[in-house]
């Protein structure tokens, strides 16, 4: 069976110098509804959000996104931001089952980047997948291979990794920022 985990802590996104994180419960001390959405696609299989305290990482509160074989399960929060200039930081562990060709697993954040009608422009994506996943690179997904099973810090400063890896997505139409637990399994 293809088990997929991400878990999430200390999700923070600054806009330029400021301190204020633009996510709401961005450290997950209140219920995971206030300001988290979650959506599922199941077509076998189960899945699991849960909320714990720290769930082994060195930061505080955190969640768990968990689903079992097929399609996905995801929590997400969109946000408004004044620009491109911003960092966001967050602790993740991203781990994955074993999979096969037809049925491949992957553990992922993203953080999607979008316009002012909601449509996504491209993707920033951190994942831990099987042998067999097909996610690939392009202009406007730019993917970001991890191999720990272990939590780790991460950080990404949006307007550089626009103008470095993702030469398909024009920043000034950037008014929205979704940020995106996700596990995923192919098939059954």
């Amino acid at each position: 069976m293809n088990r997929i985990l991400v878990a999430i802590a200390a999700l923070m996104l600054f806009a330029g110098t400021g301190t204020a994180n633009l996510l709401i419960n961005g450290d997950f001390e209140q219920s995971m509804d206030i300001g988290w959405t979650d959506t599922v696609y199941v077509i076998a299989g189960d899945y699991r959000y849960e909320q714990g305290d720290t769930f082994g990482s060195s930061t505080g509160q955190a969640v768990k996104v968990r689903k079992y074989l097929g399609k996905f399960a995801s929590l997400r929060q969109a946000v408004a931001v004044p620009s491109t200039d911003l960092t966001l930081t967050f602790d993740a562990k991203l781990n994955q089952g074993l999979g096969s060709s037809t049925c491949w697993p992957v553990a992922a954040f993203f953080v999607r980047y979008m316009n002012t009608a909601g449509a996504e422009l491209g993707a920033t994506c951190w994942y831990n997948h099987s042998a067999y996943a097909d996610w690939r690179d392009n202009d406007t997904m730019n993917l970001i291979e991890v191999t720990s099973f272990d939590w780790n810090n991460y950080q990404l400063r949006i307007a550089e990794e626009l103008s470095t890896n993702l030469p398909g997505v024009n920043a000034s139409d950037v008014t929205q920022v979704m940020v995106d637990l996700f596990a995923f399994d192919s098939g059954t």
